[in-house]
């Protein structure tokens, strides 16, 4: 359990299928809301699995995303593979760092492939919850792994 915002939050771990899944995204859709649930979603390149429980998300370019994250730290991301026909909701609380070890790996990471990037701040997502988004008997599930 982390506390974002004062507010306890229990963080799971991501499926071994949500990891792969994720981890063959070109463009990853990220979604946020302000503190009125006004939604935002936006198209980001940078979008990638941290750990078992965590998505880093690199705030290159973020700026309604961005003000939404600090009024609502609520965010969520789709993925899916359309060989395999798989797909998740990949939910969580975010952690918003402009320095440490989960900043200087973003910023690592981006300027590697974009060294122009203005690589401004890691938005690391505490996995909450996974849910399956494709056919079959598991859809609308929460498989996060505890």
């Amino acid at each position: 359990m982390i506390t974002v915002r004062q507010k306890e939050v229990t963080v799971g771990r991501l499926t071994e299928d949500a990891k792969r899944v994720l981890a063959q995204m070109k463009v990853v859709p990220v979604a946020t809301a302000s503190k009125d649930g006004l939604p935002n979603v936006v198209p980001m390149t940078f979008v990638k699995a941290l750990d078992d429980s965590a998505v880093l998300i690199a705030d290159n370019y973020m700026d309604k995303g961005a003000r939404n994250l600090e009024e609502n730290p609520s965010v969520s991301v789709c993925v899916w593979d359309l060989e395999t026909k798989r797909a998740y909701q990949i939910r969580g609380a975010v952690e918003i760092h402009r320095s440490g070890p989960a900043y200087e790996e973003m910023v690592a990471w981006v300027k590697e492939t974009k060294p122009d990037a203005p690589a401004k701040a890691a938005v690391v997502m505490n996995v909450t919850n996974v849910f399956v988004c494709h056919s079959g008997a598991d859809r609308g599930k929460d498989v996060v792994l505890p």
